[in-house]
C-alpha cells in the first residue's frame, strides 16, 4: 500500500512582511489641507462669481464657456482655454509639474468637459457623429449624443471619472462648475428614490462620481427679497424689492446637495450671498 507524505497546509493568509510598519500612519478626521466643491445651477446665478472668491492666485480652465467676462475685475485669477480634451490634460499635467503655482482650479464648466471626452472617445472609436448608429436617430453633428454606443458611452464615463478623480487629488482647492439638470426615475433606476431630482448636468453615472468625489454640493439661484423696513412711527412696512444671489447647501428634497461638516452642525438650507469663507464656517462646524 502506498503511503501518501503529509505536506504542510498552505496558510490561509500570505505572511507579512518583515518589513512591516512598527506604527500605523494614522490620522485625526477632517483637517484636510486642500477640499473639492461642485457649484451648479442656471446660467447667470453666480456660480463663476463664487468660485472665484476661493482662494488665489488661481486658474480657470475656460472649458467652451466664456463666462470669464463677469471676474475680469478679480485679481490673482488666470485663465486658459481648453477647446478640446487633449489640451485639458496637457494643462492637468502642468499643474502636477508646479504645484504650488495655484491655489484653486476651477473647471467652469464640468458639463463642457463631458461634451470634450465624447470628441474625444469619438475620434479614438473612428466614430463618424454624421451617420446614424443602428436603432438610433442622429441629428448630425461631432460629439452628437445619437452617435454613441453603449460601449462608446461606457469609455466616456470611464474617461470622465477618471479625471474628475485626477483633478480632485491636486494639491490645491478645486471647483467644478455645472450646468443644472432635471433627473427622471428611469434616469437612475428603478431604485430611485426622489422623482425628479435636480442635479450637476451629466450623464447619471459620471454625476454619481463627481457627487461622491467632492467635499461641498452647491445649487446657485437667485430669489427677490423685500426687507421689513420700521417706520419712523414705529410701523413696519415692505422696502423696495432686491434680487439675492443664494446657494443651496443644506439638506433638501429635490436639489442635490452636500456638506462635509461635524455630525453636530445643522447646516441652513440656503446661504444668502454666498462666500468661500461662508462655505468653510460650515464645513468646521460653526454658522457663518
Amino acid at each position: 500500500m502506498k503511503i501518501l507524505k503529509r505536506t504542510a497546509a498552505t496558510p490561509a493568509t500570505p505572511r507579512p512582511p518583515t518589513s512591516l510598519l512598527e506604527e500605523l500612519p494614522v490620522r485625526k478626521p477632517g483637517g484636510r489641507e486642500h477640499r473639492s466643491f461642485v457649484l451648479y445651477g442656471r446660467s447667470g446665478t453666480g456660480k463663476t462669481t463664487l468660485a472665484c472668491d476661493f482662494p488665489k492666485p488661481a486658474l480657470l480652465f475656460n472649458v467652451k464657456d466664456d463666462g470669464d467676462d463677469s471676474v475680469s475685475d478679480i485679481k490673482g485669477l488666470d485663465v486658459v482655454d481648453v477647446k478640446d480634451w487633449d489640451s485639458f490634460e496637457l494643462y492637468y499635467w502642468y499643474l502636477v509639474k508646479h504645484p504650488t503655482k495655484y491655489k484653486t482650479l476651477i473647471v467652469d464648466t464640468v458639463s463642457q468637459l463631458q461634451q470634450l471626452a465624447i470628441l474625444k472617445v469619438q475620434e479614438k472609436r473612428g466614430i463618424d457623429p454624421s451617420k446614424p448608429v443602428k436603432g438610433r436617430k442622429v441629428s448630425g453633428g461631432a460629439g452628437d449624443f445619437g452617435a454613441m454606443t453603449r460601449q462608446a458611452w461606457g469609455d466616456v464615463a470611464a474617461l470622465m471619472k477618471t479625471w474628475i478623480t485626477n483633478v480632485r487629488d491636486l494639491p490645491l482647492d478645486s471647483v467644478f462648475i455645472a450646468q443644472d439638470r432635471v433627473f427622471n426615475r428611469e434616469d437612475e433606476g428603478e431604485d430611485s428614490l426622489l422623482d425628479p431630482t435636480v442635479g450637476p448636468a451629466l450623464s447619471p453615472s459620471i454625476a454619481t462620481h463627481l457627487n461622491a468625489a467632492v467635499h461641498v454640493i452647491a445649487n446657485t439661484f437667485i430669489r427677490t427679497h423685500r426687507a421689513k423696513i420700521k417706520t419712523s412711527k414705529g410701523l413696519i412696512k415692505e422696502g423696495p424689492e432686491r434680487l439675492q444671489f443664494c446657494a443651496r447647501i443644506g439638506p433638501n428634497a429635490v436639489y442635490i446637495t452636500k456638506v462635509r461638516k461635524p455630525r453636530a452642525m445643522v447646516p441652513p438650507s440656503v446661504l444668502i450671498n454666498p462666500t468661500y469663507q461662508s462655505i468653510i464656517q460650515l464645513m468646521r462646524g460653526t454658522t457663518p
